[in-house]
């Protein structure tokens, strides 16, 4: 598979604090890769790296490079808004805007310039169908996006960030906050989304990390342990504190 991002010897300091450590990657295009780990072990960190979300501690010092399409992402030449037109984000708890259905997914397009009215339809109706959300939600398109379950607004978080058109879609934990039924079809998404879009999760949850991913990276300490395909990394791990970890004996 085509590479799509590029990470070579990326360090990240919050000041003195030495949160990544020498990471280097290679995650493919279309494709799903997870980020496991304990706590506290720079998954999420490297995750905000991707769209730049660190820029916005105080204190942040980043040595390496990230390339995205040929492109180092954190070169001064890098307009940070239009790389999070093209890295989509979602987040741990669903955060809806204070809006309707309808005006959460055309935000983005609007923001980006779309005011044509059957353009912003036709974007809202393909973002909720590749959300797998359209046929719950078509006849209520102005009811506030606050009413929806939990699973419901997670899906149509989903919708808006894809509502852009992005080429990468970085999934926080996105499920971790859902019942099981919701996080069930959050997953069954992902698998469809991954023939559009290049997929990075963070996941505590190891089994979702064996179903869903391609590719699974397992950190510790701020370092990448071991990267490898989701069956073997799962099956017969190289490094023996990546079988500790997946075994459980810590984490």
């Amino acid at each position: 598979m085509e590479a799509l991002i590029n990470i070579d010897k990326l360090n990240l300091y919050y000041g003195a604090f030495h949160a990544l450590k020498n990471v280097s990657l290679t995650i493919p295009a279309k494709a799903i890769t997870a980020f496991i780990g304990p706590s506290g072990c720079g998954k999420s960190t490297l995750l905000r790296t991707l769209n730049r979300m660190n820029d916005m501690i105080q204190g942040t010092r980043i040595e390496g490079s990230i390339i995205i399409d040929q492109q180092n992402i954190y070169s001064s030449e890098v307009e940070v808004e239009a790389l999070r037109r093209k890295i989509g984000m979602v987040f741990q708890q669903p955060n809806p805007f204070p809006k309707s259905i309808y005006d959460n997914v055309a935000y983005g397009p609007r923001l980006h310039g779309i005011t044509n009215k059957k353009e912003l339809d036709e974007i809202v109706e393909t973002s909720l169908k590749s959300a797998v959300l359209w046929g719950e939600v078509k006849d209520s398109l102005k009811r506030s996006a606050l009413g929806l379950s939990g699973g419901q607004q997670q899906r149509l978080c989903i919708a808006r960030a894809i509502a852009v058109n992005p080429d990468i879609l970085l999934m926080d934990e996105a499920t971790s906050a859902l019942d099981p039924i919701s996080t069930l079809k959050i997953e069954e998404l992902t698998q469809e989304l991954k023939d559009k879009y290049t997929i990075v999760m963070v996941t505590h949850n190891m089994h979702q990390a064996a179903r869903v991913s391609n590719q699974t990276v397992f950190f510790l300490n701020g370092e990448v342990v071991e990267y490898a395909d989701t069956e073997k990394l799962f099956s017969n791990p190289s490094d023996q504190r990546t079988e500790d970890y997946i075994s459980g004996r810590f984490g």
